[in-house]
Parts: C-alpha cells; structure tokens; sequence
C-alpha cells in the first residue's frame, strides 16, 4: 500500500495580520496533484486541519471542498484526526456516516481504540488529548502526564492488533528530541508535554502531527510530515512537503518527501533602506522579515519598504551591543544642542544647515536659556 502522509493544515491561520487562506487553497492544489501522480492509497491528515477551535466560515468551506475533492471526486480513503488546534466535538460531527465513503475523521478519545483493517494494515487513530481526558475515559488514576497517558493508549492498541499485519498509528504529539518551532502552540509548561519514542515500539510506521519543521525527528518508524506552508519565519530554511510511505506486507519499504512550492515564500532578508528599495531582491511579493541595518533614526521605514516590498509581516532594526550602546550615547552627550539639531536636520533633509540657519539656531537657543535663568 502507498499512502500520502500530511498534518497541521491550520486552515483560517493568520500571520501578522495577513490571512493565509489564499496559500493554503494554493498549496493544497499542489497536494491533489502528488496524490493523483503518486496514486496514493489513502491519505492521512495527522491533526491541526483548523487553527483554532471555532474557525472561520471560508476556512470551513476550504475544508469542505478539499475534503469533497480527495474522498469523493478522487475516491481516496483519508484517516484524519483532531490536534490541539482544532475542536474535538467539531471535528467528530458527522464521522459515523463519512466512514461510508471511508472518510474516517476521529475528533475524540473514547475508552475503546479500535482499529481501523485498511488492505494489509490496521489503522489506529489517536487525536490529541491530554492526560486528564485519558485518565478519565480509561479510569485510570495513575496516569498523569503525556507520556503516561500516551503509553496507556499504546498499550492498550498492542492488546488488540494483528502482529500479521502493518500498524499505522496517526497521531498528534510532541516527541521527546523533536525541534519546534515558533507557529506552534505550547502544549504545557516546560516539557511535561513531551512523549519519549518507545510509546511508538512495534508500529509500523507512526504518523505525527503538531511539529511543524519536516525533518523534526531522526527516527527509522516515527515521523512528523511537517507543516505544509511556513507559519513563521523559524521555519525559512524548511523544504516543506509531503510524505509518500510505501509498505508491504507488514514492512515499511520506502519513505520519500514530494516537495511543496508555496505561493508566496517566506523569507528573511537584510541591508539598509537604501539598499533594500535601490535594489531590489528576487520575488519582491514574498512574505518578508526585514532586517533593517540602517544606523541611525528612520522616518517610516515600513512605509516606505511596502512601496517595493507589500507583503513585509516583520521589521526588526539591527541590534546594537551594550558596548556599541554606550559609545553611541557618550558620543551623542559631548555634542552641544546645536550639533545635535545638525544631525538631525541633516538626515531628514539631506542637507546641512547653512552658517546663516546655524547663527538664527544659535540665537534661538540662547534666547531660550536666558529664560530659563530667569
């Protein structure tokens, strides 16, 4: 069987104020075509298919049609579960009749993981959830943290599997050793969220969501598809994709990444204001974090870089050492009021001040201190 493995849609996200949906539409396009080239068995969809728990209308209908267009048009069983963006309770709406187009959408944990026969394999769905949710529904008071809730789940699956057949678990959850990024939601304080590998011993191949980086994990059976667009500019260096898994019998033959190209990239790029609007980099419509590396002060950078650069998210200044800091300062408290308007009318203007402006500057401040003193 072949499968296309894929998580963390975070369908309506938004990124500094700028909707994503348009990207997500587009990206999405370009995962029907691998599936249709690839001629996948199934598709898996490893949580976080919404980015929040009551998304917007057009995100919902993105879903929707997505999910017509794989499972309907194209016929493509999916397995889809919840993560922690998503409602449980929403995402569970409907599944008991879309299994009988085998859209198999599981939203919720229940005291009972039961298996899902695909072909040569067992299907087990396991959407997020947290230690209390199943410390309740196993009635077990023992459990207390993620990984012993997730060690709980697991063992249980292993009572009820065929040792025959392949065993594919979909799951969402942080990875002892995984790398995170900034897009995504911390699931507790500190790392009691985190899930060690051997919760995972004996499945064929474990199917995660909730990193978003592709490559968060270095594992020969468990693996994060990752994000399918960059969500923050942690995730520049990425080569977002999609993960077509191959298996036969009950092995794991081949795991290869069918590479996604976003619309619009998501860069971070650096130089002063002149340079950066006297010559301009590839694709200037990309989504930009400027790195501005002017020294002194500007008058509406942003303003003046969305002339050329429209979809800027993010301008930083560069950052001065403590050092740099203090020399900058003493050298600004030796120079006298007039020095210092100067300066600053010579970077706002472009010009200096002529000997005539200069004696009229130095008239009206004398004129101002002998108020002072009186």
């Amino acid at each position: 069987m072949k499968f296309l493995h894929t998580a963390d849609l975070h369908l309506g996200k938004i990124v500094s104020g700028v909707s994503m949906l348009a990207e997500q539409e587009y990206i999405l396009a370009q995962i029907t075509k691998i599936a249709e080239e690839e001629q996948v068995d199934a598709l898996i969809l490893a949580g976080d298919l919404y980015d929040r728990a009551v998304p917007p209308a057009d995100a919902v209908k993105v879903l929707n049609d997505i999910l017509v267009k794989w499972n309907v048009e194209l016929g493509i069983p999916i397995f889809a579960i919840s993560g922690n963006h998503d409602s449980a309770e929403r995402l569970a709406f409907g599944s008991q009749w879309y299994e009988s187009s085998k859209l198999y959408m599981k939203g919720k944990c229940t005291s009972q993981f039961e298996p899902i026969s695909f072909m040569d394999a067992e299907v087990w769905l396991v959407p997020y959830h947290e230690p209390a949710i199943i410390r309740e529904v196993l009635a077990d008071s023992s459990i207390r943290s993620f990984e012993d809730a997730m060690q709980a789940v697991t063992k249980q699956i292993r009572t009820k599997w065929n040792p025959a057949k392949a065993q594919i678990l979909v799951g969402h959850a942080f990875v002892s050793g995984g790398i995170p990024s900034d897009s995504e939601r911390q699931l507790a304080i500190g790392n009691v969220d985190r899930v060690s590998t051997n919760c995972f011993d004996g499945f064929t191949y474990t199917a995660l969501g909730h990193l978003h980086h592709p490559h968060a994990i270095n594992h020969p059976s468990i693996f994060y598809s990752g994000s399918p667009l960059k969500y923050s500019f942690s995730e520049t260096k990425d080569n977002k994709s999609v993960r077509i898994v191959e298996i036969e019998g009950n092995e794991l033959i081949n795991v290869k990444e069918r590479f996604l190209t976003p619309k619009h990239d998501m860069r971070i790029i650096s130089g002063t204001l002149a340079e950066l609007t006297e010559n301009l980099v590839e694709n200037p419509n990309d989504f930009f974090q400027v790195n501005l590396m002017d020294e002194g002060a500007l008058i509406d950078p942003m303003g003046k870089l969305r002339q050329f650069y429209p979809n800027i998210l993010h301008l930083e200044r560069k950052k001065q050492t403590l050092k740099e800091t203090q020399d900058n300062f003493e050298e600004m408290m030796k120079k006298d009021d007039l020095e210092l308007f100067g300066q600053f009318f010579e970077y706002v203007n472009g010009t200096k001040l002529t000997e005539t402006q200069q004696q009229k500057l130095a008239d009206v401040f004398e004129e101002a201190r002998k108020e002072d003193t009186e």
